[in-house]
């Protein structure tokens, strides 16, 4: 206690009401002396460590453990990576020490900081030759199911900064008994991965290891409710998985735990109401609809209002939804919805176009949308084309496939501008693909985008993207080869 306030406390035993505000606001400086950071301190990082001394990455989920060194570290002070708190932060008593855990960010490589509760920010030791050793990386993981027998998962993660994939240490990963193992979705808090396994009609489910994206079994697999599940799709809260059935002409849809276990919604599965063929899946970005698409008959968009209590689904009045413009069968795959939520896209199987439709807000109603755009129209091919859908993270660009099983035929992926104002579509550019491209996403920072091939050399092929406009130009290693003995890879999924 300074010498202020022990004569205070000498003068008298019952004190005035002011020498007592005196004397705690006197205690109150101390504490603050002792506890927080004095002023004009900048905090110092001399070096920084993760994941008990591993290498300086973690999922973008979060989740590892980081200990900055250095010094003037005190309490109230903050480690940030990039602009992403840690959290659990606890700073040694010497000043010198943070340990904390990587919160959830965004992929890229960063820097890591620490700021003072007096909003001081660190400088880096001068004896640190190299800045770089104090960055840290977030990277994302990518899954693909492939449809051998037993089925697997193979896992990759992504080079922030080439975007070279690097094999996950494990991969493949096996689905044991269970065979054909076609979709694969991520929860939105990237720690769980379901896989659809076609020929046994149930759903895989796994934890992610966010350090190094190894997947470890939960559970057995579950029961779809109906023949040959493929697609999957989660609702943006987490709570709803929706599976569709290719064989049972219909969707399951699961109630999710934390602990990522499948309960099936009451009046699982429901059915389409007559489409056939079910295949590509998606929830509306407001969480009221789901889309899927037909490849049966003439196709179509089967469309749900979903209920947010119980995850139920009802079929929209008018559904299945096709845009007739031109006159084109909308035998469908590949699905997705506009990030602004008015716009919904969809390849056409054997049509070699992708038709658009809006979306009412308020009904879950689809209306054609112009005419089904030609894909791949600098090329021909005789099979079916349309198969993959995906839209950049900032909205600008739409990405499909132009699929062949035929060997000889070109493998395309097709860029196609959007436009803002009214949804509509023009070609843009296209690249070549490894293989039969089947899907193709685009990274959550808008810089990469993958293809997984599923017939003429099953791979997964690999681009930089150009966020001005959209083009696609292969990386310096385009394709990574997926040995299996029938058909490769169906839908892929990358951490987001």
């Amino acid at each position: 206690m300074n010498m202020a306030c022990r004569k205070i406390l000498s003068g008298s035993f019952l004190l005035p009401l002011f020498i007592l505000f005196l004397f705690t606001n006197c205690s109150l400086k101390e504490f603050a002396q002792e506890s927080f950071a004095p002023a004009n301190i900048t905090p110092v990082i001399s070096s920084i460590s993760a994941n008990g001394g591993g290498a300086l990455y973690c999922s973008i989920s979060g989740g590892c453990s980081l200990t900055v060194r250095g010094s003037d570290f005190y309490p109230g002070a903050s480690v940030f990576v990039g602009p992403y708190e840690c959290t659990d932060q606890v700073i040694s008593e010497d000043h010198k020490q943070i340990d904390c855990v990587v919160g959830p960010g965004k992929s890229g490589v960063f820097q890591v900081t620490v700021i003072n509760i007096d909003t001081h920010q660190s400088a880096i030791d001068p004896a640190v030759t190299d800045p770089t050793t104090l960055n840290f990386s977030y990277a994302s993981f990518l899954y693909l199911g492939v449809q051998d027998s037993p089925g697997k998962v193979y896992g990759y993660a992504q080079n922030p900064e080439t975007g070279a994939l690097l094999s996950i240490v494990g991969s493949p990963f096996s689905i044991g008994s269970n065979n054909q193992t076609y979709g694969t979705v991520i929860s939105p808090n990237n720690r769980f991965l379901y896989a659809a396994n076609v020929s046994t009609g149930t759903i895989s489910t796994f934890r992610i290891n966010s350090i190094t994206g190894a997947l470890s079994a939960v559970g057995t697999p579950v029961s779809s409710g109906a023949a040959s599940p493929n697609g999957l799709f989660f609702h943006p809260t987490g709570n709803f998985l929706y599976v569709t059935n290719q064989g049972g002409n219909s969707v399951s849809a699961f109630a999710v735990a934390g602990d990522g276990t499948l309960t099936a919604v009451p009046g699982s599965p429901f059915a389409a109401g007559g489409p056939t063929l079910l295949n590509g899946i998606v929830v509306h970005p407001d969480g009221n609809f789901l889309y899927v698409a037909s490849m049966g008959g003439t196709g179509g968009v089967v469309g749900y209002s979903i209920d947010a209590t119980t995850g139920a689904l009802t079929l929209i009045p008018g559904s299945p939804f096709s845009n007739t413009n031109g006159g084109f069968a909308n035998t469908g795959d590949g699905i997705t919805v506009h990030p602004n939520g008015n716009w919904l896209y969809m390849g056409l199987v054997n049509r070699k176009r992708v038709a658009a439709f809006t979306i009412d807000k308020t009904t879950g109603v689809l209306t054609g949308l112009g005419t089904p755009v030609l894909n791949n129209a600098g090329t021909g091919y005789t099979d079916n084309g349309g198969s993959g859908a995906n839209i950049s993270p900032d909205g600008l660009y739409f990405y499909g496939t132009a699929f062949s099983t035929t060997a000889a035929d070109p493998k395309k992926v097709i860029v196609y501008a959007i436009d803002q104002t009214t949804g509509d579509l023009s070609l843009s550019s296209e690249a070549d693909a490894g293989g039969g491209p089947n899907d193709v996403r685009v990274d959550t920072n808008g810089l990469f985008a993958y293809t997984c091939n599923s017939a003429n050399s099953p791979s997964v092929s690999a681009y930089s993207r150009n966020p001005s406009t959209g083009a696609l130009t292969p990386l310096a290693v385009r394709d990574y080869a997926i040995p299996t003995s029938n058909y490769g890879p169906g839908i892929m999924v990358i951490q987001k």
